[in-house]
């Protein structure tokens, strides 16, 4: 009997929209339209024999057959990125001092991690996770070889690698009728910082009043107190992910810029090395 084979294509925008649970934040990361997404979804289900989503007006959530496929299409995704890695040449070889920036799928940090492993297998790394000031900060300092991290269109020796959008996150539980009566509850990282300052200002730009519940050092902090409630902030689209989504409601404030993600440093490897993150950053959280 003749299979047909699958598309890893295909695995890539259904493990997106399995992520992102939407649709639309799904081709924002894959450079395509949420018609084309859905075109692919369907083709997907068509070769599976199966339906794989269910979705409505406010979330995407997988069937049974999604649930059983998701983990086996993943590991296809990070078979294909190994066998990649493998057949670059010249190879990452060596001590590798990485910095990551925090703020890139905070949620899924162990699998981002493992996944720059697996495509600099030759490579011995080691990972330091920071913010972009501490970790460009250590990489002056010489205790890092490269780094990733937001942007510096000033610096000749920072490298765009992806574009992370920036959207308004809230809890999942948050309800839609959730008064702001008396201003707009916001979790932020301490200043300075890039997503702190695209809030205060699409807040300000439409003269809304900004409530600062929460003040953070660490973005793991801010991502948790999104998910329980105590207000909303703005983040990346790959730090949506379970029990967090997209705020509908800020979102008709207007588009926020995305947070351009860059490698930075002189090492003599960047460029293998910023091949390897973009293909890592592609399959898993962006585009």
């Amino acid at each position: 009997m003749y299979m047909q084979d699958v598309d890893l294509g295909l695995l890539r925008c259904f493990v997106t929209v399995a992520e992102t649970r939407s649709f639309t934040l799904a081709g924002d990361r894959l450079g395509r339209s949420q018609s084309a997404i859905s075109v692919r979804i369907k083709r997907l289900e068509d070769v599976v024999g199966a339906p794989l989503l269910t979705r409505n007006s406010q979330d995407v959530r997988l069937t049974r057959s999604g649930d059983t496929l998701l983990p086996k299409a993943r590991h296809l995704l990070s078979a294909g990125e190994a066998l990649m890695a493998e057949m670059h040449s010249p190879p990452v070889t060596g001590a590798l001092r990485l910095g990551v920036l925090e703020y890139v799928a905070p949620q899924r940090l162990p699998v981002l991690l493992d996944a720059i492993q697996r495509s600099l297998p030759e490579a011995d790394l080691r990972f330091v996770v920071g913010l972009s000031r501490s970790l460009r900060a250590d990489l002056e300092a010489g205790d890092l070889d490269l780094v990733l991290a937001l942007h510096d269109p000033g610096s000749e020796t920072s490298s765009i690698v992806a574009s992370d959008p920036l959207v308004w996150v809230e809890g999942a539980g948050m309800a839609e009728t959730h008064g702001w009566e008396e201003g707009i509850p916001l979790c932020l990282m301490r200043a300075p910082c890039l997503y702190r300052q695209v809030a205060l200002q699409a807040l300000a730009s439409y003269g809304a009043q900004p409530i600062e519940r929460l003040t953070a050092d660490s973005v793991h902090a801010v991502r948790h107190a999104v998910l329980s409630g105590l207000g909303v902030s703005v983040l990346g689209a790959s730090s949506v992910g379970e029990g967090l989504r997209i705020s509908h409601r800020l979102a008709e404030l207007g588009p926020l810029p995305p947070a351009t993600l860059s490698l930075h440093g002189t090492d003599p490897r960047k460029a293998q090395v910023r091949d390897a993150l973009r293909q890592v950053l592609d399959a898993h959280m962006l585009a």
